[in-house]
């Protein structure tokens, strides 16, 4: 998805919060602030909005020589994220239907995030998990599931530390032998690293690879050879996070997005409310024109199709 005027301001408050983080100085967070802000003025908002988030966090590591900003808040989230499993999964267990429950958890885990809300504490997780595990599903979970049970292969696309060790419980349904779990290449914001997939016990239990690339959401072009060869020839994408959501959009793969809605741009976009939990399948036009009736006789009247499976299923 393409950038919009209201993203401006945003990128402003993100680079103030990281410099904020990365220094006590004010005059380098006014150093800071006057580059986001030269470069925001230039900002090509037909690229998404992780595109000009990767370039904030390099300037602000640039100017304040911090290679990882959001180090310790990674650490502290992985430690209460770890500290809380136990109940989180006791609570899965015993749920109605815990696959259900286990990819609402895994989307609600998506709080976890300190470059939209930069103020959130390690100590305002738990009620912030909660809150947000509160929140409407929109998707369809029974077909997420049968599309991964049919997959040869999955690349699940990992958002943040902390939030991983949630969707530990989430692998742990799904056909894990088919599945490589991607972290970032580099800090970017407080995306998971491979050390973070580790500390959130992932290694031994799935596949682990990195981007090759230090910037939030996916910007193919940045990322490794590897990688790119196989997110174009992988049978079903997972992908976590509002970011990945806005940089693969429309893109020609089959992709599940799963996501909390955080901002008016994107809830417009997608067409649901800031705070939803969303499971949004995203379909390659030539796999959806395969699956088409071949001829228009075949069709029920009026009938379209598009890129987009329509989120039928509230929860």
């Amino acid at each position: 998805m393409k950038s919009a005027l209201d993203c401006i301001p945003c990128f402003v408050s993100q680079g103030l919060n990281v410099a904020r983080l990365a220094t006590d100085n004010p005059q380098v967070h006014e150093r800071i602030v006057r580059e986001v802000l030269r470069r925001a003025s230039q900002a090509d908002l037909a690229q998404p909005p992780a595109r000009f988030g990767q370039r904030i966090h390099r300037v602000v590591c640039q100017l304040t020589g911090q290679e990882d900003p959001y180090l310790t808040i990674k650490q502290e989230s992985n430690e209460l994220a770890l500290a809380l499993l136990p109940a989180w999964r006791e609570r899965l267990r015993s749920a109605e239907n815990p696959r259900q429950a286990a990819v609402k958890l895994a989307i609600a885990a998506n709080v976890i995030d300190f470059g939209i809300k930069g103020d959130l504490t390690a100590e305002q997780i738990p009620a912030a998990l909660e809150s947000s595990f509160a929140a409407p599903l929109m998707g369809d979970v029974g077909g997420f599931f049968a599309a991964a049970e049919r997959a040869t292969d999955i690349l699940f696309l990992a958002d943040n530390a902390g939030e991983l060790v949630f969707d530990r419980l989430l692998l742990e349904l799904l056909p894990r032998q088919k599945i490589t779990v991607v972290v970032k290449g580099g800090p970017a914001i407080n995306d998971a690293l491979r050390a973070d997939a580790q500390v959130a016990g992932l290694e031994g239990l799935v596949a682990l690879m990195d981007t090759g690339s230090d910037g939030a959401g996916i910007v193919l072009e940045a990322c490794s050879p590897e990688f790119q060869r196989r997110f174009a020839h992988a049978g079903l994408i997972i992908a976590k996070g509002q970011a990945n959501f806005e940089s693969l959009d429309g893109c020609e793969q089959n992709i599940f997005f799963l996501f909390k809605v955080k901002c008016p741009v994107v809830a417009r976009h997608i067409g649901q409310a800031v705070g939803s939990l969303v499971l949004h399948r995203n379909v390659p036009e030539a796999a959806d024109r395969a699956a088409a009736p071949p001829s228009t006789e075949a069709r029920e009247p009026n009938s379209t199709t598009g890129n987009n499976i329509t989120l039928k299923d509230k929860v």
